[in-house]
């Protein structure tokens, strides 16, 4: 499916981007104006201090010729009329035969698409997809990104991000353009427009416009089409307390932290239509206020039980068609009451989502907790096991639910220190190794100065992610063990109530959070 990625370029040309360059003039010469997201790939460009621009004219191929067969499927007189690969380049590469001479300095590219249909009038640039590195600040956090395999000139290179594609109000709308660009990541692979058309009029009793998007049921249907496991909530099908219950943004940062994304659609102001966009990523704002302040000021009283690493997160970073890729959108911005559909994509291999990962592990940790007041000489021994009990009896937990499979937790027991630089013995690691599900999820816990701060935690309770939960059971199979500063805890029993085997750990103080940024 990179078959329209490799395409070797039949023209090559670079312009200069420094001044007096122009990228407003560049687009109207060009006749790219009144396309706002093509103007934020300039923008973008700008920002980076890209110095050129390469111009390569290419042929469809792969699943953009496809995209050709099937909107001549539905429009006779429908022809392609142009196709470009536009690159942006950090360093100085003028000439013809220009590009490219390492993937570091590529800031990014985009595929631009000209489709025309005289019988409609329509005549539109459009950007078949872009992708851009991330924004280099440290606070921008994108778990897991792709890796595209792009041709600049004659030359394969790797690009790393997440892939931006826009609706042509042909074939696709935003609906089925932010499902391409979270299911590449999902499945490691492309997929056409086609293949997602198709999967779509799988619902009973519905039929599809491809022109006019998907609802809920069509994208459920493509989801489960492929394969790709999903948590989702259609609040036009809910009451008007599960917006407050069920807030649409638990299911957007579980996605995210586990590397897969969510979508959001949502009904524009005045019931002027709705759209739908895809979130891959979100910032980190150690500073914040609002941990601390909501348990003591705002929700005095109420049992809550912890505090979900989310209050960090000041913006969720995702694509929208209409206006670019790489926005920073405010967590609490869309709002709740506009919100109609969310949907959170499961890690392969997991069978349920962040939230409820979290709940569990909260029942599992204070039940931990119970069982160290009663075993007090582990507490006198571990200062650090204190202060966790101490942030425990205020509510004051920090919990953050990532779904990981086994090589990569294995990877981060191995290669972890503690502050103390005291490591785990090997021998500890391999019989976790035999003894963990393929996917687990990770709950980390950590405590309020600790988890900004450091970025690093006091434990981790470790859920197999291959069993389904079963909500009407009191009793759990997913629990695999926790462990915390010098101790590691497995269940001797399958239920709240628990008794539990504990196993010395050598990490005796606070280590580092779970990373799967590029």
């Amino acid at each position: 499916m990179d078959e329209h990625r490799l395409v070797a370029s039949k023209q090559i040309n670079s312009v200069s981007f420094d001044q007096p360059f122009s990228s407003f003039d560049y687009i109207d010469d060009n006749h790219l104006s009144g396309n706002l997201a093509i103007a934020r790939l300039f923008s973008l460009a700008r920002s980076e201090k890209t110095r050129t621009l390469i111009v390569e004219k290419i042929d469809a191929a792969g699943i953009i010729a496809d995209e050709n067969r099937e909107i001549k499927s539905y429009f006779n007189d429908y022809r392609m009329a142009d196709l470009k690969r536009i690159s942006f380049w950090g360093n100085d590469s003028q000439g013809t035969n220009a590009a490219v001479s390492k993937t570091a300095h590529c800031i990014g590219y985009a595929i631009l698409k000209h489709d025309v249909v005289p019988s409609k009038g329509y005549t539109q640039w459009h950007i078949f997809e872009a992708v851009f590195k991330k924004y280099p600040h440290p606070h921008n956090c994108v778990p897991s990104p792709m890796k595209y395999d792009v041709t600049f000139g004659k030359t394969k290179f790797q690009m790393s991000g997440l892939l931006y594609a826009q609706q042509n109000g042909l074939n696709k709308a935003c609906a089925q353009v932010a499902l391409r660009s979270l299911i590449s990541r999902i499945k490691m692979k492309d997929i056409s427009y086609r293949k997602i058309n198709d999967l779509a009029r799988n619902v009973p009793g519905l039929t599809l416009n491809p022109a006019a998007g998907l609802n809920p049921l069509q994208i459920q249907a493509v989801l489960k089409g492929l394969n790709i496991k999903y948590r989702d909530f259609d609040y036009m099908q809910g009451t008007r307390s599960d917006r407050k219950r069920i807030p649409y943004q638990k299911y957007v940062y579980s996605g995210i932290e586990s590397g897969t994304g969510a979508l959001v659609g949502f009904r524009l102001y005045g019931e002027r239509g709705r759209h739908i966009i895809p979130f891959y990523g979100h910032t980190f704002n150690k500073d914040t206020w609002a941990p601390d302040a909501d348990i003591t000021y705002f929700r005095v009283g109420r049992r809550l039980g912890y505090i979900p690493s989310q209050n960090w997160t000041s913006s969720f970073l995702g694509h929208d068609d209409n206006f670019g890729p790489n926005f920073c959108v405010p967590r609490l911005y869309i709002p709740a009451s506009q919100v109609e559909y969310v949907v959170e994509l499961l890690a392969p291999g997991i069978e349920f989502g962040g939230a409820q990962a979290e709940a569990m592990a909260l029942k599992f940790l204070y039940s931990v907790l119970n069982w160290f007041s009663n075993h007090d000489e582990y507490l006198r021994r571990n200062r650090w096991l204190g202060r966790l009990a101490s942030n425990a009896a205020d509510q004051r937990i920090v919990l953050r639910a990532i779904a990981i499979d086994k090589r990569l937790y294995i990877k981060h027991l191995s290669n972890e220190k503690d502050w103390m630089q005291n490591a785990e013995k090997r021998s500890t690691v391999k019989i976790l190794d035999k003894l963990l599900p393929r996917n687990l999820y990770v709950v980390e816990i950590s405590i309020p100065q600790l988890f900004p701060a450091n970025e690093r935690k006091l434990g981790d309770i470790v859920l197999d992610g291959t069993i389904r939960i079963d909500t009407s059971s009191k009793n759990s199979s997913n629990f695999v063990f926790v462990r915390l500063p010098g101790s590691y805890l497995f269940s001797l029993s399958n239920n709240a109530e628990q008794s539990f085997l504990h196993v010395p750990s050598d990490i005796v103080s606070h280590f580092p959070l779970i990373q799967l940024q590029d």
